[in-house]
C-alpha cells in the first residue's frame, strides 16, 4: 500500500552544534530524541589569573571524537485509517535507530517522527517538517496517495522516500527520489488473481477506494484476472474523504450487488479498503443479499488490521476472508531475530509492515556508515547500487530494487480470519512464491480454502 527516508546530515558537535568552551569534551544526546542535539544551557564561568612571566604548561585531556549527527525522518500514520499500521513501523523504524547506533563509529543517527494522518495534504505538511528540522532520508509515507502528494517536494529538494509500504503501480517512475522496500501491486495483482483461480472463482466485484493505491490496485487486477478467464463484472469506487464512507460505500456496495444479480459459489468480491472505510465496507457488504453470500477476499490495505478485528472479525471469519499483504519468509533466521527483538522492546509481535520498515530505515543507515557519507546524491546512487546487486539482507529478505526503486522479486502471505476458540483472529492461511506463482497452503488455513 502501500517510498521512503530522509535524512538531513547536520554535523553537531556536543550538545549544540558548538564546542563548548571548556577543555572537557561534551556528550552527544540520547539517540531517538525528537529533534536536534539539546543545546547547551550555558557556558562555564570564567578563571581569572594573575599574568606572570613564568612559562606555564597546560596539559589537556584527549577529547573523545565527536559523531555527525544524521537525522532520519519518520512520515507515518499514528492518526487516521492505517493509525494502527503507522505505530509499528514507528516502533521498528526506532528499533533500526538503536540497532544502527550501535553498529556504526563515524555517525549518531536521531530519529524524527511526524504524524501524516493517513492524509495526503497532511503528509506533505509533515515531510516539509521534517526536511526543515534537517531531515534528508525519511521513511514512510505509508498510503500511495500520500507518497504522491510528497513526490513533488522530494524530487525537489533531493530527499529519499522510502515507503514500506506503498503499493501503487502509477508509482513506479524511474530516476525519481521515491523508493519502496515492498512490490508494487503489479506483482500484488497477480497474487490475487492466482488466488482467485485456487478458489475457484469465475466472477469477481471490485470496490475500492478511488485514490492512487485503490485505482492502480483495480486495474492491475483486473488485467491479471482476465489473463486467467476471470470476469470482472464490476468495479465501483467510492470518495476516500471519511466524511464520505457513511453513505458512498454502501451505494458502491448496492451497484456491485446488482451486477452479479445472484450470489453463487464461483464469485467473490474484492475489497481495495483501509481500516475506517474497511469497517463500513464490510458491514455492508455483511448485510447486502448478495455479497453477503460470496467469498471475500483482501488486501494489504486491511491485513492483520486491529481495528477491523475488533469491529468486523465475526464476519470476516464467517465469509473464510483471505487476502494478500507482502511478507518475508516466517522462517528466515533474520526475520526471527528481528521478530525476537521487537517483542523483547515492545511486548507484542511484529505484524504487516514492521519488518519492512524497520528494513528500509535500517539499509539508508547502513549505505551512510559503511560509504562515509550522508549527502543525500551519494546516498541515493550508492541506494541504486546495493538495490541492482542485493547488497543488504534484513529481515525482509535480500533486498532487491528494481528499475523505478521499487521492490523486486516478491513473496505474499495470504492471511485469513478464522474462529479459533470462539474468537475471529488473523491465521497465517498460505504462502505465495512470486516468480514461482505459486501457493502453498498452511494446515490452519485448509478450513478457509473449503
Amino acid at each position: 500500500m502501500l517510498a521512503i527516508i530522509i535524512i538531513a546530515a547536520i554535523a553537531l558537535l556536543g550538545g549544540g552544534g558548538k564546542q563548548a568552551p571548556t577543555t572537557t569534551p561534551t556528550t552527544g544526546t540520547p539517540i531517538g530524541a525528537a529533534g536536534g542535539a539539546a543545546p547547551t544551557t550555558g557556558t562555564a564561568s570564567p578563571t581569572t589569573q594573575t599574568p606572570t612571566t613564568t612559562t606555564q604548561t597546560t596539559t589537556t585531556q584527549p577529547s573523545t571524537p565527536t559523531k555527525k549527527v544524521v537525522y532520519i525522518g519518520a512520515a507515518l500514520p499514528l492518526t487516521g485509517g492505517l493509525q494502527s499500521y503507522g505505530v509499528g513501523v514507528k516502533n521498528a523504524v526506532e528499533l533500526a535507530v538503536e540497532d544502527a547506533n550501535r553498529m556504526c563509529p563515524s555517525y549518531r543517527f536521531e530519529l524524527l517522527v511526524e504524524d501524516t494522518g493517513t492524509n495526503p495534504q497532511q503528509a506533505l505538511q509533515k515531510v516539509q517538517a521534517l526536511y526543515a528540522k534537517g531531515a534528508r532520508f525519511i521513511v514512510g509515507p505509508m498510503a500511495s496517495g500520500e507518497v504522491s502528494a510528497v513526490k513533488p517536494f522530494a524530487d525537489q529538494n533531493k530527499i529519499i522516500i522510502f515507503s514500506p509500504s506503498s503499493t501503487s503501480p502509477l508509482l513506479a517512475i524511474p530516476n525519481d527520489w521515491i523508493y519502496r522496500i515492498v512490490p508494487t501491486d503489479f506483482a500484488q495483482a497477480a497474487a490475487i488473481a492466482d488466488l482467485l483461480k485456487q478458489l475457484g472463482v469465475k466472477k469477481a466485484v471490485i470496490l475500492y477506494r478511488n485514490d492512487a493505491w485503490g485505482v492502480g490496485l483495480k486495474d492491475a487486477i483486473t488485467k491479471e484476472a482476465e489473463k486467467l478467464g476471470i470476469q470482472i463484472a464490476s468495479a465501483q469506487g467510492y470518495d476516500p474523504d471519511p466524511k464520505a464512507f457513511a453513505t458512498a460505500i454502501p451505494e458502491v456496495v448496492r451497484k456491485l450487488s446488482a451486477a452479479l444479480g445472484q450470489p453463487s459459489n464461483d464469485s467473490a468480491v474484492i475489497f481495495l479498503v483501509f481500516e475506517d472505510d474497511g469497517v463500513v465496507a464490510i458491514q455492508s457488504a455483511a448485510q447486502d443479499p448478495v455479497l453477503g453470500k460470496i467469498k471475500w477476499i483482501g488486501t494489504d490495505g486491511i491485513a492483520y488490521s486491529d481495528a477491523l478485528i475488533k469491529q468486523v472479525g465475526r464476519e470476516m471469519a464467517d465469509h473464510k476472508m483471505l487476502g494478500t499483504i507482502a511478507a518475508p519468509d516466517p522462517n528466515d533466521p533474520k526475520y526471527l531475530e528481528f521478530k525476537k527483538e521487537y517483542r523483547a522492546k515492545y511486548g507484542k509481535d511484529p505484524v504487516a509492515y514492521d519488518a519492512y520498515g524497520y528494513d528500509a530505515a535500517m539499509m539508508l543507515m547502513q549505505i551512510i556508515c559503511k560509504t562515509g557519507t550522508d549527502d543525500p546524491e551519494k546516498v541515493r546512487a550508492a541506494l541504486e547500487q546495493w538495490g541492482r546487486d542485493g547488497t543488504y539482507q534484513g529481515a525482509t529478505g535480500k533486498v532487491y530494487l528494481d528499475q523505478a526503486g521499487d521492490r523486486a522479486y516478491p513473496n505474499y502471505v495470504i492471511w485469513g480470519v478464522a474462529v479459533v476458540n470462539g474468537t475471529a483472529k488473523y491465521v497465517d492461511a498460505a504462502y505465495y512464491y512470486g516468480t514461482e506463482r505459486k501457493i502453498t497452503i498452511f494446515d490452519q488455513g485448509k478450513s478457509l480454502f473449503r
